[in-house]
């Protein structure tokens, strides 16, 4: 597309965003409140979407296993889709087909969630089988051996052949040591193998129960009725369950100073600096998201630009956050051919660093952009139920509060250069670096006959 035509298509969309008024509070029809069994349920009606978005946000995920359930979390977003004792196990993944609908589900540190987005005609069925899932799961020795030969072909296709996740695995247990974020949320093949009957349903009496769930419901529903259906259908079950002990914060945790690992990667060396940072629920989240955006999320990366494209002193780099509901990290990351000092390495990278300290990244313009791309991605829940309920659920796990979904774009144009400079001083700029050096497991012939005269030009 040219760049008159561009311009011209996105010029009107851009004036949209800044001339639809702030929703600083909830809507008069929206509806959040805990059931007596413990089952807290948000439902948000509105007849401008197509379909209805739901789903359920177990408060369980891989920050919150034993070393006896390691891989539980992962393996239960499996054995939830297995049947209960009165619907088939193809039954929920029927309905859906039959009403044109979706559903699927993914496992997080911190959280497992359900979703499903279906005509509202086939609403009404969704809750009645979520609520039936939610405390008769058919959870037998069958059902158990089946979803461990699903979960370990999957752990063998993606993640044991990928370079990239062997790497993430080994650096998360030697960065972070005991800490729950330590391990990946897919499990092991080990801790799949491990898993046995009785402690898979003492984990489902624990967690997957009213007490530990938060019922998210969006989309053209009568709000009044939907409630009375959810508390018939809910509000029949226990009031059993529990949430799990929060994981200790991230920032302040004792992590490795540095670490070396040796993977099965092309013939570079990686280095790695990261920085720990708060959860979403900080006083500064929104300067931190800013932050991020700018240095981390955006289509031009600073940090890659300085090392890479004005210093020349590495052939890649990049720059990567992670967000947590107990703490996050900004990660910046460089690959060097073989023969490069690691000294030299981590030395480019510092300079770099310290280069971004001078926040000539940080404009008014650069900052109104990142502002914009964050509050396009609150526009586009408008036009999307299922983002509308995954802010909500997020807006309650992680920042404490449900309705602080509606409040983001105002929390998002209040925040200054002053406060994001302020974030950068404090994060990386005075942050404990954690050092992470890669070498790789194997090198050309011709890389060790004429790789060190790589440095010798380059240093």
């Amino acid at each position: 597309m040219k760049a008159g035509r561009y311009l011209a298509v996105i010029g009107p969309l851009l004036g949209i965003l800044f001339t639809i008024p702030a929703v600083a509070q909830a809507p008069p029809d929206f509806i959040d409140e805990v059931l007596p069994n413990g089952l807290e349920v948000t439902i948000l009606p509105d007849e401008s979407y197509p379909v209805v978005a739901t789903q359920v946000w177990y408060h369980v995920g891989a920050a919150n296993e034993t070393p006896n359930t390691r891989g539980y979390a992962h393996l239960f977003e499996h054995l939830m889709f297995g049947g209960t004792t009165t619907h088939d196990k193809r039954d929920y993944w029927e309905h859906h087909r039959f009403y044109g609908g979706t559903t699927n589900a993914y496992t997080s540190w911190d959280q497992t969630v359900y979703v499903s987005e279906i005509p509202p005609e086939g609403h009404v069925g969704v809750l009645r089988m979520e609520a039936d899932r939610m405390v008769d799961l058919k959870l037998n020795q069958q059902n158990l051996d089946n979803e461990k030969r699903i979960v370990t072909e999957e752990l063998r296709v993606s993640t044991e052949n990928s370079p990239l996740d062997r790497l993430a695995t080994d650096a998360l247990k030697k960065v972070f040591n005991d800490h729950p974020y330590a391990v990946m949320p897919a499990g092991t093949k080990a801790d799949i193998a491990a898993a046995n009957l009785d402690w898979a349903r003492d984990f489902y009496r624990r967690y997957y129960r009213p007490k530990n769930a938060h019922l998210v419901i969006v989309g053209p529903v009568d709000g009044a009725a939907t409630l009375g259906e959810v508390r018939r259908v809910f509000g029949a079950l226990p009031a059993e369950g529990e949430t799990p002990p929060d994981p200790p914060p991230l920032l302040g945790w004792k992590t490795a100073d540095k670490v070396e690992l040796r993977e099965d990667i092309p013939p570079v060396e990686g280095a790695v600096v990261g920085f720990l940072l708060p959860g979403p629920n900080a006083s500064d989240a929104y300067a931190i998201k800013l932050m991020n955006q700018l240095l981390a999320w955006n289509s031009i990366d600073p940090f890659q630009i300085e090392l890479v494209v004005r210093r020349k002193r590495a052939v890649f780099g990049m720059s990567y956050a992670m967000v947590l509901r107990r703490g996050g990290c900004l990660i910046f990351a460089s690959a060097a051919l073989p023969y490069r000092r690691e000294k030299t390495a981590f030395r480019y990278m510092d300079e770099a660093l310290a280069k971004l300290g001078r926040m000539e990244w940080l404009t008014d313009a650069s900052l109104l952009a990142a502002k914009r791309t964050l509050l396009r991605h609150e526009l586009e829940a408008r036009w999307y139920p299922a983002q509308r309920a995954n802010q909500l659920g997020e807006a309650r796990w992680l920042e404490g509060n449900t309705r602080v979904a509606f409040e983001r774009r105002a929390k998002i144009e209040a925040v200054t250069r002053a406060d994001v400079a302020a974030a950068f001083e404090k994060y990386v700029a005075h942050g404990r670096p954690i050092r992470i050096y890669i070498r790789p497991q194997h090198v050309p012939l011709w890389v060790n006959m004429f790789g060190w005269v790589y440095p010798l030009v380059k240093r």
